[in-house]
């Protein structure tokens, strides 16, 4: 617990700073971080994938795709002289997963060993890795307080869903996944998350929406930020792995830490880029 409490510390005082500082002249600072996340999330996702089984060569190309990936997309946003064009985003990012099927694809066709699954796999590896931490740099490119709303949706929904499940749980919500989350402690984060999102969006006047759906969207964002911590718990149970890494002590890797954020972070981003 002492090395856990320490090394959230640690990584709060960061993304603090890189979050602050992170606009104009360094934005690159956050964006720069946001694609080294996606760097070494895509390993230990590849890594996880081939557990017990010898890594080919060619299993570490989602590594390069999902840094290209973001490292295009965050220069993309960082080239923009106008906010009022970044809605056009979602055109590229759509022209660049079509090269990454293209590039697949050729690995398909010329790589003997290269087989369907690895086909799926690597394109999921990229797009699983990637796209959250780019959204992350895209919604702090528009707005601070919109990054900020995002960590307090996924944070607090975790904190509150551990406090409540441990003082109240008794009813599994998942125990094929993860046996120690609880329906109570579930509903417990979605309340408690929500309640500190919206109000923060409020009083910061976030989102030119009514309250009704800035209440709607921060339950919404509490309950995909949970499934996005099952999902990554799922893939752990069925590898046979506690932690996809141990680079940060006491909490695992960075999708161990980032698993609910940057799932949140990709339908937030699409939010935003819709309405």
């Amino acid at each position: 617990m002492r090395q856990r409490t320490i090394t959230g510390t640690i990584l709060t005082i960061v993304l603090a700073v890189l979050i602050y500082f992170g606009e104009g002249e360094l934005e690159l600072l956050f964006s720069g971080f946001c694609v080294l996340l996606a760097g070494f999330a895509s390993y230990e996702f590849v890594k996880m994938s081939r557990h017990g089984k010898e890594t080919r060569w060619f299993d570490y190309t989602p590594v390069v795709g999902s840094v290209l990936f973001s490292l295009a997309s965050v220069m993309y946003l960082f080239s923009l002289v106008s906010l009022n064009v970044i809605g056009d985003f979602y055109k590229y990012m759509f022209v660049f997963i079509l090269i990454l099927i293209l590039i697949n694809t050729v690995l398909f066709v010329s790589i003997k060993e290269y087989s369907r699954i690895d086909f799926g796999n690597q394109l999921f590896t990229v797009l699983y890795c990637s796209l959250g931490f780019i959204a992350f740099a895209f919604l702090r490119k528009l707005d601070i307080n919109l990054i900020l709303y995002l960590l307090i949706v996924s944070m607090i929904t975790d904190v509150f869903a551990y406090l409540i499940g441990v003082k109240f749980g008794k009813h599994k919500l998942a125990p094929e996944i993860s046996p120690k989350k609880s329906v109570e402690g579930s509903i417990g984060g979605l309340v408690f998350g929500a309640a500190a999102a919206t109000i923060f969006a409020y009083f910061t006047n976030l989102f030119d929406l009514s309250l009704f759906v800035i209440i709607l969207m921060s339950l919404g964002l509490s309950a995909i930020a949970q499934i996005g911590d099952l999902v990554a718990s799922k893939f752990k149970r069925e590898v046979g792995i506690k932690d996809y890494s141990n680079i940060l002590p006491g909490h695992g890797g960075i999708l161990d830490r980032f698993d609910s954020s940057m799932f949140a972070a990709i339908f937030l981003m699409l939010f935003v880029i819709l309405f």
